[in-house]
């Protein structure tokens, strides 16, 4: 297990992955533990995922390393007819980059974590 693993939540939600990061009671994940993840690990621990949600909630900010490799997997999972979709992407710096970013027009974004699954499994 990876250092980057650890804070790793995952489940399957009838066959829709999620990917989440462990929250402190203040509802922060560890921002270098979720940057650290995307960067290293991220695209091998999602290998063959094709219905994938990743829920932000907590992070308040990622960076260019982070960034590319979720461009890569939607990539991905576009080319092999997969869908994929962001939730919580909720904090002010998060959402300015993903605007300045133009990612808010690239992913398919949703307010709850209930309506990312349904959206990809709808799409499947």
């Amino acid at each position: 297990m990876s250092l980057y693993t650890k804070d790793l939540l995952h489940h399957c939600d009838d066959g829709v992955h999620v990917i989440a990061f462990h929250r402190d009671p203040q509802g922060q994940a560890n921002t270098d533990l979720a940057r650290g993840f995307f960067a290293l690990d991220f695209l091998t621990f999602a290998s063959g995922m094709d219905a994938l949600v990743i829920d932000l909630e907590g992070v308040q900010t990622l960076d260019s390393g982070a960034l590319g490799p979720l461009v890569q997997k939607l990539r991905d999972v576009q080319e092999r007819n997969g869908q994929m979709a962001l939730t919580g992407v909720t904090s002010p710096a998060l959402r300015e980059i993903f605007a300045l970013t133009r990612f808010d027009r690239v992913f398919s974004l949703h307010a709850t974590l209930a309506e990312a699954v349904k959206a990809v499994r709808e799409r499947q």
